[in-house]
């Protein structure tokens, strides 16, 4: 009898994950996250003193996100969770005045943007799996930053109109995707670590640390998030096992009931 695919197929959802390269200068350390036509996502790690050169895409606004450190741009100082819009085009110098970290969100700009004003991030939550904040919400793109802490998780959950981009700053996330026949597949994201999700795609995120998210997505609209499992009532396949084992190198190899592995995965094995 013929096989029938339905859907996306399960044994290529590790196709979503990725390492993003990181570029060495004497400023610091560049990443280019993610660059698609939806949105564009950077993020560069400066030292004190140093400067960043920045040129927001043609057809693109960005907003810029301090996660750490100061920083000074056009004689506007952003501190800690700081963030300030510039419009298509534009050129700028990035300054840290103390060691940083920033983000730099590019997406569609909306009609009379706001821009070179300094802003912090908005809409703080604390949800029964850790904190979830905004850093920019337009009609054509939005940015977060979320805090899974270690041992908890949120719902299984799909989008049909959303797509999003996390990129794990600290800790070790654990992602579980569900795809094909209802058949999950489990992935470790340490720091550094991104993953794609398209629309339809279920997903959940547990921490096996305290792990901080940095998200870029098109709209965000609460009434997009459809619950698959309700992770306030049902736990998390997996995350007690993965919490309790204790690996010596790198990443562990897992193995789903059909043998299938479910991890990217380095180090040493023997």
């Amino acid at each position: 009898m013929k096989q029938y695919q339905y859907g996306l197929n399960v044994n290529k959802l590790g196709e979503f994950i990725s390492t993003p390269a990181e570029k060495k200068s004497d400023s610091g350390l560049y990443a280019l996250i993610i660059d698609i036509p939806e949105y564009r996502l950077e993020r560069v790690m400066l030292k004190k003193g140093k400067t960043f050169s920045f040129t927001a895409p043609d057809e693109f606004e960005t907003t810029i996100y301090v996660e750490e450190g100061s920083v000074k741009v056009k004689d506007v100082t952003l501190k800690s969770r700081g963030t300030m819009a510039i419009p298509p085009r534009a050129k700028i110098e990035v300054l840290a005045l103390a060691h940083a970290v920033a983000y730099f969100f590019s997406g569609p700009a909306d009609d009379g943007g706001m821009y070179y004003k300094a802003q912090t991030t908005v809409d703080h939550r604390d949800k029964y799996w850790g904190e979830i904040e905004t850093i920019v919400s337009k009609g054509g793109y939005s940015g977060k930053r979320m805090v899974v802490k270690k041992g908890k998780y949120a719902s299984l959950e799909f989008h049909c109109k959303k797509l999003e981009t996390y990129y794990i700053e600290s800790g070790k996330l654990l992602l579980r995707l569900r795809a094909g026949r209802g058949e999950d597949r489990f992935f470790e994201l340490l720091q550094g670590g991104a993953t794609v999700t398209p629309p339809g795609l279920m997903h959940q995120r547990g921490g096996l640390e305290d792990t901080v998210i940095i998200e870029i997505s098109t709209k965000d609209e609460d009434s997009d998030s459809y619950l698959v499992e309700d992770g306030a009532k049902t736990k998390m396949p997996r995350l007690e096992t993965h919490l309790q084992e204790s690996p010596q190198w790198g990443r562990r190899i897992c193995f789903d009931i059909d043998g299938v592995i479910c991890t990217q995965t380095n180090g040493n094995y023997d």
